[in-house]
């Protein structure tokens, strides 16, 4: 997830078709049947209040910070790259997506404590962990990684959701590597498809030929596509629509900075939730780099994004990330009973 993507929040709308999605049934004892129909749990916890985060506004960035080149041509053409159609109808089990998890920023060459990170997840009732496996700039590295974790991972009840930042300038190179992270046991993989200030060719055309090869290797393995939150039920400049297809779910980057991180999750989850079920990402890092406000959330801020989730009817909810987050964020995202 790179820092343009954080802080560029863009919009998208349309209609899909295609693919029908598999939920594993929720506990009955906790569920409700709200307008619409869709089934979804009662969250355990009494409402979380709105948190203004602070310090608020953010210093100014210095002069020239943000200013970012024209992409150079595509290695690909845009022209030369596949209209596809939808896919096939399908069935998903999106277990291995739903419920609580944390994010790894593995780089390559980074040494992996697997029991470390293992037991950590294990007590805070996490369901998953996604680990970063590669990249167009750093190939696939995950191999090893995914050897080791995945076995550890289970044998706790935690599935391992493999993670990729594509810049789809060749995007059939790009939907090479999360092949391998299938073959290596991934339980899922989600693809960061960020924007073209992070040096991505983020055209719906690209975006769909990718995620229809992505989504060809999976067989009932979830693929995520983690995008940009909106801010708005305009969804227009960002090809969530083209991506929608193909994928079982959305995890919009909510990284709300100086914003009401309650706000920020519903208003991403409503704009996308027609599309497909979102399980949001919320921020455990400093965006004081980025432009954003000084300092990591404060452990009430995790709680009010995770509640705002869970009763939003997110099918799940994370953070980013565990290198970059503090231990009251880890304690809050521990405390927080997803379900009963």
């Amino acid at each position: 997830m790179a820092p343009f993507a954080r802080i560029a929040l863009l919009m998208v709308s349309a209609v899909i078709a295609g693919a029908t999605v598999l939920i594993a049934p929720p506990d009955a004892s906790l569920a409700t049947t709200p307008p619409g129909g869709k089934r979804v749990e009662r969250s355990v916890h009494r409402p979380a209040g709105a948190v203004q985060p602070e310090p608020c506004p953010p210093p100014p960035l210095p002069p020239g910070t943000g200013i970012y080149q024209p992409l150079p041509a595509a290695i690909v053409r845009e022209r030369s790259v596949p209209i596809v159609g939808p896919p096939p109808p399908r069935h998903v089990d999106l277990a291995p997506i739903s419920g609580k998890g944390i994010w790894l920023t593995t780089l390559p060459g980074a040494t992996l404590n697997v029991g470390r990170v293992v037991r950590i997840a294990h007590r805070a009732g996490l369901q998953q962990l996604w680990i970063r496996t590669g990249s167009t700039h750093d190939g696939f590295y995950g191999a090893n990684m995914l050897a080791a974790l995945v076995p550890a991972a289970h044998a706790e009840g935690i599935d391992v959701i493999a993670w990729d930042f594509p810049t789809l300038s060749n995007p059939a190179a790009d939907a090479a590597r999360a092949v391998q992270t299938f073959r290596a046991g991934a339980d899922g993989f989600s693809a960061d498809i960020e924007e073209e200030p992070e040096g991505t060719y983020a055209t719906g055309r690209r975006a769909a030929y990718y995620l229809s090869l992505v989504r060809a290797a999976a067989g009932n393995r979830p693929v995520v596509a983690t995008v940009p939150r909106p801010l708005s039920a305009n969804l227009t400049a960002y090809p969530y629509a083209a991506e929608a297809p193909f994928v079982d779910a959305f995890a919009p980057m909510v990284y709300w900075s100086c914003n009401e991180p309650g706000l920020a999750t519903m208003t991403a989850m409503n704009a996308l939730r027609a599309l497909r079920p979102v399980a949001p990402i919320g921020q455990d890092y400093n965006m004081a780099s980025e432009g954003g406000r000084v300092g990591l959330p404060t452990g009430q801020e995790i709680w009010r994004f995770l509640d705002v989730a869970k009763r939003g009817g997110a099918i799940g909810a994370s953070l980013y990330d565990l290198e970059s987050g503090g231990r009251a964020d880890l304690s809050a995202l521990g405390a927080y009973r997803w379900s009963s």
